[in-house]
Order: structure tokens, then C-alpha cells, then sequence
């Protein structure tokens, strides 16, 4: 759509939980303190699990002992919520009583949801509820619920057969005897907690927890899951489907099966801490968190004297492409359409853009090709010419999977609201092009006054988002100069 005849959508809420990070004024604070939250992780028996995993995978190498899916390493540390995985009882007025076995991501988002609109200036009580849409990206392999369903059923069962294979000759009132007691020591299942374990049906649960009438998505767009949620959104207002939207992604906290999934498609880090744009980074540490976003048409947000963070302007998604053997591949030209998409939707060229907040998740050949797209887009520097600020959120709060994309937005946005250039965390080597006179690109090493605004040049970052599934995602943001 023609921008002359397009409106305006604007960023008028936000919220947020990452590492350390209650709100989005402590994880402001600690983007510009340029602190790593990242700690020693503890799943299924503690750090010491973790570490010796990656221990026996060396010994097996050695030995040339064959290796499963299972033996792969897995990151030690992580940047995790631990007590920040709660909601406030006050704001949600839940009737009934909660089981260990239910789904407890849902009561985390619809907190961050409540966050958000409060932040937008809404109580859940003032809102024109069916006016009000709903887009979110979430979908974890496993939750409470789901694993909670299968213990009390198929894995019950299996675990009876099992006995009953080593123990032939048992009595078979002894072995329902200790069916009923494996069932016993788990949570009791319930209809609520069913209805939680299926993922398909958050959105909707969100919706209905807070009362909204209208339009509520689940969406899977891995890490450009809040790209995709917030381009959905801006086609709710736009379309005149809702007045309000609501849109973000969610990283639950990790469990073990996850991470031992997910070591078999991701390049994970022996390190203590995640380094972009590192010559020497060895992969990605995974986060957990998620930040949700209020979105209004830019004209109703002015008529009812909202506070306004940004504008988006836009956002490009290209698909992932396969390869040999449907192995999925990120190739810089799919990179760069990604790129160039979100430019002319938002009618714009690469010069008058000043920062941008990129993937950098720390795996050096999709960093560096990150960087050889973003080199070719803006072109070699001229001496006249301006360079644009490279950050990487993934520094501080690591690759929250399916929210790595709301971090990314949400740094960005913040930067534009306070007018900063925000810096990245220490990086020890960093690539030599971050450095070059020459190169269109640097690396931002402290804050820095954004002095680039005004209705005439307004302070406009770009968003990247690269999924480990090969699909990527750019956005881009610009300043409300009233």
C-alpha cells in the first residue's frame, strides 16, 4: 500500500519480563548498564547435570563411541526468570484453585497483557472489549499440562509394561496397585488443566480471561514470532477489525527436553555468556521471557492524548529456503529480500535509517552473514556520510527463542522513546568490519545522544530477527515528532 495513502500505526504501550528485568524500566537499565544476565543453568539435578553432559559427549568423541540426539551438549548457562515467572493474584481475580499440572504460561501472559494496557493508560475493566484484538506468539514443545496429561495416561501405562516385562510372574492386583500409586504422586488432572495443555487454544484463553471480544491468534513465527504478531496486529487496526491490539511472544521457562531438542538444530556456546559479533563466539545461550505491545491507528492515539512510544512503519518476513535434503538454509539473499521488503513497504531507503538492532545472536556464520547484508544494503561509506549504530539485545538477555524478536523490538522502541543509542555489551574481538572507517556499520560500545530528529529526520531503527528454523524477519520503527 502507497505510503501517501496508508496511516499511521503507533506503539502506545509496553511491557516486559526478561532476566533480572521485572519492567521495562529495570530492562532498560540493564541494556544501558550493558549487563549479561546470564547464570549457571539448573535443570532436572542442577548445574552438574548440564555440565557433565557436555563431559560425556567429549569422553564418547574419544572413545568413537556412536552418540544419540540425547548426548549432544547443551549451553551451562543461561539468562533465566526464575521468580520473575509469576503474576500478581490482585490484578487477575482468579476464582478457582490452581493445579501444579495446569499450564501456568497463560496467568504469565495475561500479566504482561494487564502490564501493557496499563501502561497504555487501560485498566481491563475500561476497555472497549470488543473492539480489542489479541496476536500472540507462542508455541513451546512442552508445558505443565501437556507432559502432566501424558504421565497420568500413555506414560502410565508404559511404565506398568515395563515392570510387568521384568517382573512376569508379579500379581496383577500388585501392579494396578502400583499404577494408582505412580498416579497418586501427580498433580490431579482436571478439565482446566486439559483444555491448558493445547497450545492452539492460548490466544483464545488469554482473551477470554480478560474479557476481550474480539479477534484473538496464535501464531508460530519461531524468533520473528513478534514481527509477525505486531504485522498482524498493524492489519487488525488498518483493516478496521479492532481499535485497539494487542500483540507479543513468550519464552516459558526451559525445561531439559527442550533444550535437549533444540541442541540438535541450534549451535549452543560453551561460554558463560553470549558475545555478537565476536570473532570469538561459539554459538547462542538461550533466555526466557516475553514483552507485549499496545497498538493504535496513529489518529485515534492522538485523539485520546495516548502517550506514544514509536511508529511502526513496517515489516518484511521471508520464509526459510530448502536445500539438499530439506535442510533448512539462511542464505544472504533471503537475508537482504527480508531487508529490502520492510524498506519499501515503509517507503524508504537505507540512508535515512540510524541504527538498527540486529539478530546478533552469537552463531559466527549467521552473524557474519547478518553483517556482509547489511554492508551490501547501505553500501560502502562515503566521507559525508553518517555510519549507523549495530546492537544486539541477545548480549544481555540471550536468544529467548520465540521472544527474541519482542527483546529486539522492544530495545529498539525504547532507544527511539529515549532518544539513545543504546550500547551493547563488552565484546572482547569484535569483527574487524564494526571498526572500519570504511564500513557503513558500527558497533556500539557505549550510549551515545541520538541527535538525528525532527519532523524533517526522524530517528528511525530497524529490527532484525533471523529463526533458527532459517526464516527472517526486519522491521522498522521511527520516532512520533508532533
Amino acid at each position: 500500500m502507497p505510503r501517501t495513502s496508508r496511516e499511521d500505526v503507533v506503539i502506545t504501550g509496553v511491557s516486559c519480563r526478561f532476566a533480572e528485568s521485572p519492567d521495562t524500566g529495570a530492562f532498560w537499565r540493564t541494556i544501558m548498564q550493558r549487563r549479561a544476565m546470564f547464570t549457571p543453568l539448573a535443570l532436572g539435578g542442577g548445574e552438574g547435570k548440564v555440565r557433565q553432559s557436555s563431559e560425556n559427549l567429549a569422553d564418547k568423541s574419544v572413545c568413537g563411541a556412536v552418540t544419540t540426539l540425547f548426548d549432544l551438549p547443551f549451553p551451562t548457562h543461561s539468562a533465566q526468570l526464575h521468580d520473575l515467572y509469576a503474576y500478581d493474584p490482585s490484578d487477575q481475580h482468579i476464582q478457582r484453585a490452581m493445579t501444579a499440572g495446569e499450564n501456568q504460561d497463560v496467568f504469565f501472559i495475561v500479566q504482561l497483557t494487564i502490564d501493557a494496557l496499563r501502561d497504555s493508560g487501560y485498566t481491563v475493566s475500561s476497555l472497549p472489549t470488543d473492539r480489542v484484538s489479541l496476536c500472540l506468539g507462542y508455541v513451546p514443545q512442552f508445558n505443565a499440562a501437556s507432559v502432566n496429561w501424558l504421565q497420568h495416561t500413555l506414560f502410565l501405562d508404559q511404565t506398568v509394561e515395563v515392570i510387568h516385562k521384568f517382573f512376569p510372574h508379579a500379581d496383577p492386583g500388585q501392579l494396578v496397585g502400583v499404577r494408582a500409586q505412580l498416579s497418586s504422586s501427580l498433580p490431579k488432572p482436571s478439565s482446566y488443566a486439559f483444555m491448558s495443555a493445547f497450545n492452539c487454544s492460548m490466544a483464545a484463553w488469554v482473551a477470554h480471561l480478560l474479557g476481550l471480544a474480539g479477534p484473538s491468534t496464535l501464531l508460530e513465527g519461531g524468533g520473528g514470532s513478534a514481527h509477525q504478531a505486531i504485522q498482524s496486529a498493524m492489519d487488525d487496526l488498518l483493516m478496521r477489525r479492532s481499535d485497539i491490539a494487542i500483540a507479543g511472544s513468550v519464552q516459558p521457562p526451559l525445561n531439559l527436553p527442550m533444550l535437549q531438542g533444540l541442541s540438535g538444530a541450534m549451535t549452543f556456546s560453551r561460554a558463560k555468556r553470549l558475545q555478537p559479533f565476536s570473532r570469538e563466539s561459539d554459538g547462542t545461550l538461550p533466555g526466557e521471557g516475553g514483552a507485549v505491545f499496545v497498538l493504535k491507528r496513529l489518529k485515534d492515539a492522538l485523539q485520546q492524548n495516548d502517550n506514544i512510544y514509536a511508529i511502526v512503519r513496517s515489516t518484511g518476513i521471508v520464509a526459510a529456503s530448502l536445500e539438499h535434503r530439506w535442510k533448512v538454509s539462511l542464505s544472504p539473499r533471503q537475508m537482504e529480500r527480508t531487508v529490502g521488503r520492510a524498506l519499501r513497504k515503509a517507503d524508504l531507503t537505507p540512508d535515512l535509517i540510524s541504527y538498527i538492532e540486529a539478530h546478533g545472536g552469537g552463531v559466527p556464520h549467521i552473524d557474519q552473514t547478518e553483517l556482509d547484508v547489511l554492508q551490501k544494503v547501505f553500501g560502502e561509506r562515503k566521507a559525508t556520510s553518517p555510519r549507523v549504530g549495530v546492537g544486539a539485545v541477545k548480549g544481555n538477555v540471550g536468544n529467548t527463542l520465540w521472544a527474541a524478536g519482542a527483546a529486539s523490538f522492544l530495545k529498539a522502541v525504547l532507544a527511539i522513546y529515549h532518544r539513545v543509542l543504546p550500547p551493547n555489551v563488552e565484546i572482547e574481538k569484535p569483527y574487524p568490519r564494526l571498526a572500519s572507517a570504511k564500513s557503513p556499520l558500527y558497533l556500539l560500545t557505549e550510549a551515545r545522544p541520538w541527535v538525528r530528529g525532527g519532523k524533517s529526520a526522524p530517528r528511525r531503527a530497524g529490527v532484525m530477527a533471523v529463526d533458527f528454523t532459517g526464516t527472517s524477519a526486519a522491521a522498522v520503527l521511527e520516532e512520533y515528532r508532533g
